[in-house]
């Protein structure tokens, strides 16, 4: 069960792709948090939502674990400082298709959890990702359960009706 990290915005029309860090340099560069595994997400003539206004990327280049983005529009520091903190987020329909079984986190996140049996467990509020595989944070009435979003645990994925099946390992209860 592989999930691929992208946040859902407050506008359920949009995904949220980055957060703005900071600004770099005295040209309206910004310094970004991706929040996407997408790789080509910012290249040049990407399009992106801040604020209800649309930025056009002019490019992007790495810098140690963040991104150093530029925006059509967006040429000094001052411009740049007024969208620190801010998202940056795409409409939903621009996200790439996903092979079958996998999911964006922002579709996962607030899913119900059942085992199989129909034992409600809680909602997923987090999902943890391990590198060899997601963790889903599911919070019951009384803690917080760890399910691993493996194939042999999450039996089943719903969108439609928000629910999440798992046939849950020994140990996992």
């Amino acid at each position: 069960m592989l999930t691929s990290y992208t946040d859902q915005s407050p506008n359920s029309d949009r995904v949220a792709v980055a957060r703005i860090l900071g600004i770099w340099g005295k040209e309206g560069h910004i310094k970004i948090e991706s929040l996407s595994d997408i790789p080509d997400r910012f290249t040049r003539g990407a399009r992106f939502i801040i604020r209800g206004h649309v930025y056009i990327s002019e490019g992007f280049r790495q810098q140690g674990k963040m991104l150093l983005l530029k925006l059509q529009g967006i040429n000094d520091r001052n411009a740049a400082s007024e969208l620190h903190g801010e998202l940056l987020e795409t409409d939903s329909g621009d996200s790439p298709s996903l092979p079958e079984g996998t999911f964006f986190h922002y579709q996962i996140i607030g899913m119900d959890v059942q085992t199989t049996d129909g034992l409600p467990l809680g909602k997923i509020i987090d999902i943890v990702s391990t590198g060899s595989n997601d963790v889903y944070v599911v919070q019951s009435t009384k803690d917080e359960v760890l399910i691993p979003a493996t194939s042999d645990v999450v039996t089943n994925v719903d969108l439609q009706s928000g629910t999440i099946t798992v046939s849950p390992i020994k140990g996992l209860l």
